[in-house]
């Protein structure tokens, strides 16, 4: 199941060049600078509307890279941005298929769902060996790589089909198998809603799930929560005072609201991300041992707020020769 999600792995949609078209949009902006208003409701409106259809998704990732945003902003923004890759409507071409036929690669189609869109392109009997250029060989690959895609978008698909006589019996080659013909098709994506509509739904793609999923961490990875710190004074003696830290009151301030770290899209990732931050600046080579004690003390209490039930397993300590 892994080896067919690695299959199914995406160029970053975020990556500098596929950005360098994209026209600021003034409303998403608007929209990105009132995830950091005063009041709840207005935050909360914002990140709703941000999920709308009506939103392009290059213009979430622009405003990502752009940076300059707030923690809250920032924190806000990625949930969006995880919601819009994990929860993203699901295609489907609408095929019954065999996932192999004898020893030859590829996703044999055994019958075609009325009302999809592979109704229209495909024959029972065609053999699916690429999509968008990308070898197929079993079932799983074909649904994951189908239900990353959004419905509407174009997909080619290249198929194996069998030569028939005047009778539609399937030609034998000089070998004894069927003798086939390469055929290159264009479609639109269906949808895997319509999919459950019209048919018994299909097979089921648990690997579709860990590409996104896999493509939502590396979101928050490529753009990690901002660092910050806060200079600390102290009387020799006195206790370390981290409540005061930007990252604590912030995480405290969160928990205190009523829907307290909001809907829970990719907050798992955001909280590990911030909190790595922390723990690599706590070992940072070049602070003083008084620096050291500083940092250490914000992570260990940042992960102690953190709920039990997100909170990231705590890494082991480096083995000493």
């Amino acid at each position: 199941m892994r080896d067919a999600a690695a299959q199914v792995r995406e160029p970053l949609p975020w990556r500098p060049e596929a950005l360098a078209t994209v026209v600021p949009d003034p409303r998403v902006d608007a929209l990105v600078d009132e995830l950091d208003a005063d009041d709840h409701a207005t935050r909360a409106r914002a990140s709703a509307a941000l999920l709308e259809p009506s939103v392009p998704e290059e213009q979430v990732w622009r405003r990502l890279a752009r940076g300059g945003l707030s923690a809250e902003a920032h924190r806000r923004l990625l949930a969006v941005g995880r919601s819009r890759i994990v929860d993203a409507p699901r295609g489907a071409l609408g095929i019954q298929m065999a996932g192999r036929f004898g020893d030859a690669d590829g996703v044999t189609v055994t019958a075609l769902i009325p009302n999809m869109p592979a109704r229209r392109h495909l024959q029972p009997g065609d053999r699916i060996v690429s999509i968008d250029g990308r070898p197929v060989r079993v079932s799983q690959e074909l649904t994951a790589i189908v239900q990353m895609k959004r419905p509407g978008e174009p997909i080619d698909v290249v198929v194996m089909r069998g030569e028939r006589d005047a009778q539609g019996r399937v030609k034998a080659g000089p070998d004894g198998r069927a003798a086939e013909q390469r055929v290159e098709v264009r479609m639109e994506v269906g949808s895997r809603d319509d999919l459950e509509r019209f048919g018994d739904g299909g097979l089921s793609a648990p690997v579709a799930d860990m590409a996104r999923e896999r493509l939502a961490d590396e979101l928050a990875a490529s753009f990690p929560m901002p660092e910050r710190t806060l200079p600390s004074t102290r009387v020799e003696g006195e206790p370390l005072d981290v409540e005061a830290h930007p990252d604590i009151v912030q995480l405290r301030a969160q928990l205190a609201r009523a829907d307290g770290l909001g809907p829970g899209v990719g907050i798992r990732a955001v909280l590990r991300a911030r909190l790595t931050q922390l723990e690599a600046a706590a070992r940072a080579p070049a602070l003083d041992p008084a620096e050291r004690a500083w940092f250490r003390a914000v992570a260990e209490r940042y992960r102690e707020l953190i709920p039990e039930d997100l909170r990231p397993e705590p890494e082991a300590a480096p083995r000493r020769p």
